[in-house]
């Protein structure tokens, strides 16, 4: 009986995979171009893509036979083409233009799934293994999770006040986001409140919200500097080997660029 079930599951999934793969392939024939219809210039740019297992590779191509039919093609387009995708982790070339990636970002992060910068080979992001430095990493994971929690709750009221203030007397959207690249090159939101405040004298305060970063951990206490999108796909080779350690929020705090 129990393997009659597993057998009767196991053909559903396969029906629900099958389903899915024709409405895929159904997609990308009705929105279909060829190279030879399209006009390239010396300095066109587009996507070659490549799914290999959970993982989706998307990096920058100037040869024509090698882009995919999202390189010259909208958002929209893109949000729609992601959700036939069976990709959960999503990494993007960073010689790519910054509008672009940013618009990748966007509609992957709107889809939960996980996206990451590919640097350049020469900056290979640093990989250490090491047991201990695996039990350290755990520690101060835990660490850093339970004083963002316990300082959330504490400042809690505070929180509350200044987000009210910018609501009410400035009229303006509580938090901005901006993407930041996170350790390893994974992209993240990272939370600030509204820069209004700087006029009423609270400076110190805007970045309280990273505390959510924190909690979430995309950040630590303790780490480098959040660099956003657009300084990362600017630094050289031999900066590359930061991305390596997870960014802080001491840092950003201090930190006066």
């Amino acid at each position: 009986m129990v393997q009659k079930q597993r057998s009767i599951s196991v053909s559903l999934i396969s029906y629900l995979y099958s389903k899915k793969a024709a409405k895929e392939k159904a997609f990308a024939e009705r929105n279909y171009w060829n190279d030879r219809d399209m006009n390239y210039c010396h300095d066109s740019f587009g996507y070659k893509i490549k799914l290999n297992g959970a993982r989706l590779l998307v990096k920058r191509t100037c040869k024509p036979s090698q882009m995919h039919l999202l390189s010259n093609r909208s958002e929209q387009f893109l949000a729609e083409w992601l959700q036939f995708s069976p990709a959960t982790i999503v990494q993007i070339d960073s010689r790519i233009e910054l509008d672009k990636l940013k618009m990748w970002a966007n509609q992957c992060r709107g889809l939960g799934m996980i996206v990451f910068l590919r640097l350049s080979q020469k900056g290979k992001l640093y990989k250490n293994y090491h047991q201990l430095n695996k039990l350290n990493s755990l520690i101060k994971r835990w660490f850093d999770f339970l004083a963002a929690l316990i300082l959330l709750i504490i400042l809690s009221p505070l929180l509350i006040a200044l987000a009210l203030s910018i609501r009410i007397y400035f009229k303006k959207p509580i938090l901005q986001t901006q993407w930041c690249v996170g350790k390893q090159g994974k992209l993240f939101c990272i939370y600030n409140f509204d820069g209004n405040l700087t006029k009423i004298h609270l400076d110190s305060l805007i970045k309280l919200p990273q505390l959510f970063n924190v909690l979430k951990g995309d950040m630590s206490f303790i780490g480098r500097f959040p660099w956003s999108l657009a300084e990362v796909t600017k630094i050289s080779p031999s900066e590359q080997h930061c991305l390596s350690f997870m960014p802080g929020i001491t840092a950003s705090m201090t930190d006066k660029r």
